[in-house]
């Protein structure tokens, strides 16, 4: 039986604990807010970073993980382990995935396995946490390949903003899409379409939005019987229990596991963003 480790970046947001428990290693991030510099997760909570985004005309900025910190790791884990898969954000949205790729091609190509998993905080968070479990459970790394793959495939992400500001700073979303939002309190929402994010529809307030994205997963024909839905906010409890709320008034009393976007999500998504990651 095979030995495998799984790797991944902070940007899967694994609730906390989770990374202990199955023996995962996450590789931070880093965010630069004025001239301080600091390791997502590990220097500074999503709760404090998002008091410091409000009160900041100036947004902070984020740098990818780099290769050679791919290359220690990757080194050190095969000394004890037969194989690694290393998971991480969208491609499309940071240079962690090919920060990966060329620390493999350093290391070696036949015993890791990068995946871009073509999406976001624990909407690829939970195909971690899947491939760590099967790991613990001696699968082989082909059925754990499988597996995710299936998982990209089939996670659904559907979230709203509080303001579409932030992404358009960051680059995420065009400015002319940007103004959509900030007219008549209206608030974006968004989903994940192979690793990029798009505006699908909006609603006028926060309260509206989330019974918006329910009746969307509806029409989508979504099933939540049967699976554990991911829900998740920056910094926006209240309204995330009003979306526990909306869940259960048109899905019954279905399971969720609850999680906080990290701060590197955060810098473009922005605080009061909320967000469900579902098969």
């Amino acid at each position: 039986m095979s030995k495998i480790k799984i790797i991944t970046d902070s940007t899967s947001d694994l609730p906390k604990g989770l990374a202990e428990k199955y023996d995962i290693e996450v590789l931070p991030l880093t965010i630069y807010f004025d001239e301080n510099e600091y390791r997502d997760w590990i220097d500074i909570t999503p709760k404090v970073f998002y008091e410091m985004m409000r009160n900041s005309e100036k947004l902070p900025t984020t740098s990818q993980v780099n290769p050679n910190s791919f290359k220690e790791k990757y080194e050190l884990y095969l000394k004890e382990y037969d194989y690694i898969i290393s998971l991480h954000l969208s491609s499309l949205a940071s240079g962690t995935y090919n920060s990966a790729v060329i620390a493999r091609d350093m290391v070696d190509k036949d015993k890791i396995k990068v995946i871009d998993t073509r999406n976001f905080t624990y909407g690829f968070g939970q195909m971690v946490i899947e491939a760590a479990k099967m790991a613990k459970d001696g699968r082989s790394v082909d059925e754990i390949i499988d597996r995710i793959e299936y998982f990209i495939k089939n996670v659904k992400t559907l979230f709203v903003v509080d303001t579409l500001e932030y992404l358009k700073k960051g680059g995420r979303l065009s400015a002319t899409k940007a103004t959509i939002g900030t007219l008549l309190n209206l608030k974006p929402i968004l989903t994940v379409d192979d690793g990029k994010i798009v505006a699908i529809d909006k609603a006028r307030g926060m309260k509206k939005a989330l019974k918006r994205i329910v009746e969307i997963m509806k029409e989508q024909g979504a099933e939540l019987k049967g699976q554990i839905a991911k829900i998740g906010h920056a910094d926006n409890l209240a309204h995330l229990e009003e979306f526990k709320t909306a869940i259960k008034e048109v899905y019954g009393d279905v399971e969720m596991e609850e999680f906080e976007i990290g701060c590197v999500i955060g810098v473009y998504c922005g605080p009061g963003t909320v967000v469900i990651h579902y098969m």
